[in-house]
């Protein structure tokens, strides 16, 4: 029996794998550099793995490698600044509560998927 799934649930599928990558190098990173730059550095490499999943399977796109990676990395930059600007805000905001940075950084990131999902769908991996 095969189940066929839609676009969106296929990117979802990428962004949770690409998501626990970058929650986990996030952590791990974090225990001995900035929130900033653990995230670039998680972001780098979730985001990564997010293209070509997307753009293999996701959104199946038979288009030009360069000319979907660059719109991506531009994505990629300000989702990046993005996500690192709203958990240091957030983070600064419930320093005094017992909110884990890391539960800041799901939420944050959680609502930028809705957002990126619309990006590329609609200006990335557009079928030719």
């Amino acid at each position: 029996m095969s189940v066929k799934l839609s676009q969106f649930a296929k990117c979802f599928i990428s962004s949770l794998v690409s998501a626990f990558l970058d929650f986990l190098i996030f952590y791990l990173v974090n225990k001995c550099l900035s929130i900033t730059a653990s995230t670039v550095i998680a972001r780098i490499a979730s985001t990564t793995v997010n293209f070509l999943i997307n753009k293999f399977w996701a959104f199946e796109s038979d288009r030009n490698f360069f000319r979907e990676s660059i719109p991506f990395a531009v994505l990629f930059v300000c989702k990046m600044a993005a996500s690192a600007a709203l958990v240091n805000f957030f983070h600064s905001i419930l320093s005094e509560t017992p909110v884990p940075t890391i539960v800041i950084k799901i939420c944050v990131d959680g609502t930028l998927f809705f957002v990126s999902y619309v990006i590329q769908k609609k200006f990335i991996f557009v079928k030719s």
